[in-house]
């Protein structure tokens, strides 16, 4: 039944236009998670089938790490876990070779204007949808919780204020300005400080894109970004008011007292109490010198097998030093370190050469956002394959345009 209506799915709806495959994937991310995961494992069959027809080639400067995660992940986890945890790594890990899939589309500035007019127009509705659970006493968007609401409105204002850049008519800006303002707002709206962080340094990139590269006057970016700096200031505020334990801890920090490890654990959401024990679990495997787990990790859902367990269950979340490499092991992380290294120095060294070029940013950029926003968090989310996907043709659009 599945291998029916693949084939109808793919003949009749996708082979006509590739696009289609992404305003559909974007659709279902943010519409179900269900829907979703059934797509993308449909592009993932159409993705192998191409690359057995050797259509499809493993390059990209992502092409080393994601290798050494994915087979540290999936070894690790074979070795030392069951069966029933085998879809957890294939999401968390494998699923990215969508990255790959790339140069199955022709990059071109009318496919990214049109993708970000589609995720403009469905955070609309995440917003609505999000404001009203917000006024009912539960943050969270059309599915998945308070960190979805970070993921999904990130993306939403970077799309928007893109949107704001390249359009030429007055009042397509100022709408696009407006919905940049309330996507943004709307980040802050958890309190939570991963998505803070991760939308923070997505702008920070962004900006420092701009400044270096952009033809336009130097002026008007600066009174955008003092714009960004006056809307974070406003959610940190915010964020203070919302939640006392931010309150608490600054206040400590002006007074000069010494910061109890309670306290430090209320403020990290029991971070510093998983670190610890995540410490344990590494300082015992040296001990005892198990060199398969120490390179490869002890693979996915650790948390609940391991000696002493996770006080969070599947992993040690606590920062990604100390969770991935009890995760994926030191061959994991140094492939995390250096997809870290590639992605800054690569985008970092993107031209604009109109501003028309910047129509690609909140893909090429968006990686940031797990790979910093979630240093505490854990570099992961349910939809993270499409973007991986994303970025790859953004990156063959600049390479292809020789923006470096």
């Amino acid at each position: 039944m599945l291998k029916f209506y693949h084939r109808i799915f793919i003949r009749r709806i996708i082979l006509k236009n590739k696009e289609n495959w992404l305003i559909l994937l974007f659709a279902s991310a943010y519409i179900s998670i269900s829907a979703f995961t059934f797509l993308i494992i449909l592009f993932l069959i159409y993705e192998i089938k191409k690359i057995m027809e050797k259509e499809i080639k493993f390059e990209g400067i992502f092409k080393l790490p994601l290798f050494m995660i994915i087979f540290a992940s999936a070894s690790s986890t074979l070795i030392y876990g069951s069966l029933k945890e085998i879809p957890g790594v294939l999401n968390q890990t494998f699923f990215n070779i969508t990255y790959f899939a790339k140069n199955l589309f022709n990059p071109s500035k009318e496919l990214f204007k049109k993708i970000n007019y589609t995720i403009v127009f469905f955070c609309f509705i995440e917003s609505i949808v999000t404001v009203y659970n917000y006024f009912h006493g539960n943050i969270k968007p059309i599915w998945g919780g308070v960190f979805e609401v970070g993921i999904v409105f990130t993306l939403g204002s970077l799309s928007a204020f893109t949107l704001f850049l390249v359009e030429k008519e007055v009042k397509k800006k100022i709408l696009f300005f407006t919905l940049f303002l309330l996507f943004t707002g709307m980040v802050f709206l958890p309190a939570k400080r991963n998505p803070v962080l991760g939308l923070i340094v997505s702008y920070t990139v962004y900006f420092i894109i701009l400044v270096r590269y952009a033809n336009i006057r130097k002026q008007w970016i600066y009174g955008l970004i003092t714009v960004f700096i006056i809307s974070s200031f406003a959610g940190v505020v915010y964020m203070l008011e919302e939640d006392n334990k931010y309150k608490r801890m600054l206040i400590t920090l002006i007074e000069g007292k010494e910061i109890s490890e309670s306290q430090i654990n209320e403020f990290s959401s029991l971070r510093w109490e998983i670190g610890k024990k995540g410490i344990e679990v590494i300082k015992k495997d040296f001990e005892n010198v198990n060199i398969v787990p120490i390179f490869i990790g002890h693979g996915y859902n650790a948390g609940q097998r391991l000696d002493p367990p996770s006080p969070v269950g599947r992993s040690y979340e606590s920062i990604f030093f100390i969770s991935e490499f009890i995760n994926i092991g030191l061959i994991g992380l140094f492939g995390l370190l250096l997809m870290m290294y590639r992605f800054f120095k690569f985008v970092l060294s993107v031209k604009i050469k109109s501003l028309e070029d910047v129509v690609c940013f909140p893909f090429l950029i968006f990686p940031a956002y797990f790979l910093v926003g979630g240093i505490f968090s854990g570099i992961w989310d349910a939809i993270l394959a499409l973007y991986f996907l994303m970025f790859g043709i953004a990156e063959k659009y600049y390479l292809e345009n020789k923006n470096l």
